[in-house]
């Protein structure tokens, strides 16, 4: 093997040391002493002379006279060992330890160069997925479920919530993939606007778009809705129809947990007039007492205030706005009469005379016998205090459950003298300041009805 000129330089800065002493076996014929490198070699010594103490290294292919096994840095450690003007130690021993050094310093730089490069691939990776992810979220469609769902759930959509609040309640039941899949579902279909609060059977893991289409085809989902103007027997049985519950069960409830449903204290234990209309939501395993709660708790926030505008239309307490109102509700049919008839109530109420403060109401009757038909006797009564026939005033409590329409028309009635009113049909309404004017026109119902009409009272009776 051809070995390396040692430049002139070094030449000069390394003398010659004196040669080691013979070992017992001695050298052979060239002067080497054979063995002794053999167990050199065995022993992971450097031999005589040293692998990379000259040209015994053979070319490893990098042109920067950095070797593979790290021949650079032992001659830089070779360098290290000499002292800071002195000259270099080259005995066996010296020799080693800088290879050692020059290995651990080798592959030291070697993990460094590893570690950099991992941290290279790192951010090149991380930069990619950041890039992905920024893209994802800027520009790529939003995450969405596909199929046609799992399981079933039930869902409420609450009174007043917009798309953005609707989408993310969907998400946290495990109907939609994401709040954006369901916003993006409701740009693309303008009827979104129009889904209403209630309780909704759904599947999990819908597609947005599915989702959306389901709680418009549904329509507000299960519910009770209470007209104005039902009293509380017929309002029990809507609600055991809904609940699909025996026919009584709501009515039992009620009186087994009267107090307990949060009826004011002037409402006395009476329910009637406190059971709001208006739509209700039904969700599975509802009971008739959650129902009646969130009626009267509607009800009573509605007559919030009453009192201080009872005594404009000459009533003493807002309990007794709520009772005239009831009346009016049940007596009339179209809303546009509502603030005439509220101030021919008023004018009866306070007229005497052959009036005398009474009523004379065929609803107030009605109410307390549970039935239409009415008789002379019925009419006699005056131990029935819901007779307002002979009994002047108002009745003891209202006869059925009001609107807004019928509470703001008897708190603003219209400006005239009437004392008699009778629904004619369901639009329309006569009105008559004169006993004579309204028997006329009572007498005209009765017969249309195919009824037998009493000249002295001016009412219909059965022929």
């Amino acid at each position: 093997m051809q070995q390396q000129a040692v430049p002139q330089q070094q030449q000069q800065a390394r003398p010659q040391a004196a040669p080691a002493p013979a070992p017992a076996s001695g050298p052979g014929p060239d002067g080497i002493d054979w063995e002794a490198e053999a167990a050199a070699l065995e022993s992971g010594a450097d031999p005589v002379g040293g692998a990379h103490d000259g040209a015994t290294d053979e070319w490893d292919g990098h042109q920067d006279g950095h070797h593979e096994d790290g021949g650079y840095l032992e001659q830089e450690a070779e360098h290290q060992e000499s002292g800071f003007l002195g000259e270099q130690d080259d005995s066996r021993e010296a020799k080693k330890k800088r290879k050692e050094k020059g290995k651990q310093s080798g592959r030291r730089n070697g993990g460094a160069c590893l570690l950099v490069a991992v941290v290279l691939l790192g951010a090149v990776g991380g930069a990619g997925w950041w890039g992905y992810g920024f893209y994802q979220s800027h520009f790529g469609p939003a995450p969405d479920f596909t199929g046609e769902g799992t399981g079933s759930v039930q869902f409420e959509v609450k009174k007043d919530a917009v798309a953005g609040q609707i989408g993310l309640a969907l998400k946290n039941a495990g109907v939609v993939k994401s709040v954006d899949a369901f916003s993006d579902a409701c740009k693309a279909e303008p009827k979104c606007v129009t889904v209403q609060p209630g309780f909704y059977g759904l599947k999990k893991e819908m597609p947005a778009a599915a989702a959306l289409k389901e709680l418009l085809a549904q329509a507000g989902g299960a519910a009770v809705v209470v007209p104005e103007g039902k009293n509380s027997t017929e309002i029990y049985a809507l609600i055991d129809t809904k609940l699909k519950l025996q026919k009584g069960a709501t009515a039992a409830v009620a009186q087994a947990q009267i107090n307990d449903l949060g009826l004011p204290a002037y409402a006395n234990g009476k329910i009637e007039g406190f059971l709001w209309p208006t739509r209700y939501n039904i969700a599975d395993g509802m009971k008739p007492e959650d129902l009646l709660k969130q009626m009267v708790k509607n009800a009573t926030e509605k007559y919030a205030g009453l009192d201080a505008q009872a005594a404009s239309v000459g009533l003493k307490t807002g309990y007794e706005v709520v009772i005239e109102a009831s009346i009016l509700q049940r007596e009339g049919n179209n809303v546009a009469d509502f603030a005439k008839m509220a101030k021919t109530i008023q004018n009866r109420l306070a007229a005497g005379g052959e009036i005398n403060h009474r009523l004379g109401m065929d609803t107030t009757l009605q109410y307390s016998l549970g039935r239409k038909d009415l008789n002379k006797g019925d009419m006699d009564d005056a131990s029935n205090k819901y007779n307002t026939y002979v009994n002047p005033g108002l009745p003891p409590t209202p006869i059925s459950n009001p609107g807004d329409d019928a509470l703001n028309a008897t708190l603003h009635p219209a400006d005239g003298k009437w004392l008699y009113f009778i629904a004619m049909s369901p639009t329309n309404t006569r009105f008559a300041e004169t006993s004579k004017e309204h028997y006329a026109n009572v007498k005209e119902y009765c017969q249309a009805a195919g009824q037998g009409f009493d000249e002295a009272r001016g009412h219909c009776t059965t022929k």
